[in-house]
Formats: C-alpha cells, structure tokens, sequence
C-alpha cells in the first residue's frame, strides 16, 4: 500500500563497458554509455527504508475498532531535521487490526536522503474524520495529535548501499485518552521502534489470584513493561518510569485461565508488572494505580521468554 521502490543491485563491471569485445580496445563512442551507466550504478547504491506497523490494545476492552487516515511516516535527523516518507494518499486503517498477527506494511525499500537518523513517528491526515467504535456499535470521535519520536538508530550515506528495517508498535493504551465528559477521544500516537529482525516478545500465563475477587482480568487486568531491571512500576501519569511497552490481559480459551503478549521488543533488560486497575489508568493523569506482581526479565534479540505472572 505504500510507494514500493524496491532495491535492484545494478552494480557494473568496469572492464565489460569500456573494452571493445572485439579487439580489447578502448572505443570513445562508448563514452556516453558509461557515463550512463555509471549513473544507474550509483543511484542503485542508495540507503533504504522498510517499516510495518503492529499495536497494543487500548486499556478500554469495549472499544472494537479506531479508526483513523494513516499518511505515513516522519524521521528525524540527528541535526534536527525531518524527513516525510507518505503514501500516495492517506489509507483509512483500523488500528486494532494489527494487535495480534502480521503488522501491517507501509513502506518497502524506500530511498531516503543521506543522514543520521534518531526517531521517526506516524504521520496522520488530520483532514479526514477518525473514529472509535465500541463492541455495542457506539461511535465516538477522535481527534489527531503530534506524538513524540520513537527512538531509533541508523545511517544513510550518499552513493553506498544500506537498508534500515524497522517495526513500529503503536500503544494504543498510551495514546488514546478519553476527555472529561467521555464524549470523544484525543489520540496522541505513542509508539516504539526496533529493528524487525531483533525483535522479541515476552508472554506468559497470569494468575487470578492476586487480584480482588470483584475483578475480571479479561476487562480490567494490564502489564506494563519498562526499561531496565528493578524499577518500581508506574501509572500512565507523564511522570517517574513510564512503561516502554503495554498489553492487555486475555483469556487462553480455558474455563479460568489467562495470558499475555508483549511483541516486537528491543532485546535487553526489563521490569515486568501486573496490575488489576489497567482499566483505570488514563494518560497523563495520576491515577494511583497499584501493581500486584513485579518481575526482571531479560530477552536476547529475536528471542521469546516465557515468564508467567501470579
């Protein structure tokens, strides 16, 4: 769906241009041929690009779609600077389509402009409505925000081959924020990046027992992952830790059990936590939740680790 410009190698041997077959000669009427040739040799030697897009769930379990126009893609250059890669035209998209199975791709092998590049976020046409629709057929509008710059870590050199591939994940938790009349939605997309062939997930199954009798993980259970080990765990109040990533938990098609998965994840170290109030937390605001089971959790790239919550 977005501009696929594709990488062809078309890199020539010097010798076949220049030599007659003939006679081993140089002959000055290939001149031009080389020069030409030349040319689409060093304009295959491009750095490129090729991202998808995956999401977490909202923290409302009623919610069974939001809908928006995607544009594309922003990066930022270490000196500042912006680069827009966009599709031809915006695509209306769900975006919970993409919490489970394969992310949705938005560019392959796109040419970018030489420099170091540190983050990137999605781009969003703020000229089209966007939505979000409950289980029940309840619509409720939504109105596009700037989100912050996923981190991200590559170069692109003029005249040398190179391809960056990276996997956004939109956290939908993170990013949708409901005002104060619960009319209408705000999203802010708050997404992270990591190289789509490092990427590892953390699951796991969840246990019921932490939580008060009254509760029902399937609507009210979340875990949060942040950065580092032994960080004391968060809500979504723009202060302290802030967690890297978020899931919902789900039921495993059992009679009482649970689970979780949180994919597409840089390798390193982690502070895994459960909490019972995931339905409560609302970005930005100090919402005081309390978290039932904290663990370290270590994840090598393109791994999975399995580490069960109780």
């Amino acid at each position: 769906m977005g501009r696929d410009a594709g990488y062809h190698d078309q890199s020539l041997n010097p010798e076949r241009i220049v030599r007659s077959p003939m006679s081993g000669t140089p002959r000055r009427r290939h001149a031009a041929w080389v020069v030409a040739l030349l040319a689409v040799s060093l304009a295959g030697c491009e750095g490129t690009f090729t991202s998808d897009l995956a999401s977490d769930p909202p923290a409302d379990a009623t919610i069974a779609q939001v809908n928006a126009n995607l544009l594309g893609v922003e990066l930022q250059k270490a000196d500042g600077t912006t680069e827009n890669v966009e599709f031809t035209s915006s695509e209306a998209v769900d975006l919970l389509s993409f919490v489970d199975g394969t992310p949705m791709r938005l560019f392959t092998s796109e040419p970018l402009p030489a420099g170091d590049y540190t983050g990137i976020r999605l781009l969003f046409d703020t000229s089209t409505d966007a939505n979000v629709v409950d289980t029940v057929g309840g619509e409720k509008t939504v109105t596009l925000g700037d989100g912050p710059f996923a981190s991200v870590d590559f170069t692109v050199t003029d005249n040398r081959r190179s391809l960056a591939e990276f996997t956004l994940s939109l956290d939908l938790r993170q990013s949708l924020e409901l005002d104060a009349a619960g009319d209408a939605y705000t999203l802010t997309p708050v997404a992270r990046a990591v190289v789509t062939t490092d990427a590892a997930t953390i699951s796991g199954a969840v246990a019921s027992s932490p939580c008060p009798s009254s509760t029902t993980l399937a609507t009210d259970a979340a875990v949060y992952l942040f950065r580092e080990r032994d960080v004391t765990p968060d809500d979504l109040d723009g202060a302290d830790a802030e967690p890297y990533a978020t899931t919902n938990v789900v039921s495993d098609g059992s009679a009482d059990g649970f689970q979780y998965s949180l994919r597409f994840l840089a390798p390193g170290a982690y502070t895994l936590a459960l909490t019972c109030q995931g339905n409560l937390d609302a970005p930005g605001t100090n919402d005081d939740i309390t978290f039932v089971d904290t663990q370290n959790v270590s994840v090598d790239s393109a791994a999975t680790a399995e580490v069960d919550l109780d």
